[in-house]
């Protein structure tokens, strides 16, 4: 049942007014993120009196995050993790050895009962996230590598620019010792 608070921020049809802040821990994201996805999404804002602003979400974009997979993982996981009355029915109990002396688990019993399934599921999972950090690094390295050939062209341009400095000086040099290596005034160089 949703709480006073939760009918005093929804608005309209499925929304809730939240802030950025709100936002963000409710998706499992940054600030930064928050605000991007409401400007991408054309989310209306409103400032309050008290200065912060809030965004009119609707409700299907805060049931989605990193942190809603962890939770559907676990809903995947329950039809296959033997609940109380299923581990009573086989014998074995939820609760330590020492709150029951009589009675001893029996865990191979209750591991073999079903949690095969989702242990292949989160495997699958597991390998599906391997194979994006794959891709992840390789993308990296490859901007890694096209990075260092650019610094490579540009300590080359620096080199080619450095040469042409010092050629330019060499020359202004030589022109004013030949503009500049006759003193005699310009009548005496004619006459001679």
């Amino acid at each position: 049942m949703p709480t006073p608070a939760d009918l005093s921020l929804a608005v309209g049809d499925g929304a809730r007014r939240m802030t950025y802040a709100e936002l963000a821990q409710a998706r499992q994201i940054s600030l930064a993120s928050a605000r991007r996805l409401a400007r991408r999404h054309h989310w209306p804002r409103q400032a309050g009196n008290d200065g912060i602003v809030r965004v009119i979400v609707p409700l299907g974009h805060l049931q989605t995050g990193p942190g809603i997979a962890l939770s559907e993982a676990a809903e995947t996981l329950a039809p296959y993790v033997p609940g109380p009355a299923q581990a009573m029915s086989d014998r074995t109990r939820l609760t330590p050895e020492s709150d029951s002396p009589g009675t001893k688990p029996r865990p191979a019993e209750a591991m073999a009962h079903g949690i095969g399934p989702g242990i292949e599921a989160l495997s699958r999972a597991v390998d599906s996230l391997r194979q994006l950090v794959g891709i992840a690094n390789s993308r990296a390295d490859r901007a890694e590598q096209r990075a260092e050939a650019e610094r490579a062209r540009g300590d080359q341009l620096q080199r080619e620019l450095n040469q042409a400095q010092r050629e330019l000086i060499e020359e202004r040099r030589r022109t004013i010792e030949i503009l500049t290596g006759d003193r005699r005034p310009w009548w005496r160089r004619w006459f001679r």
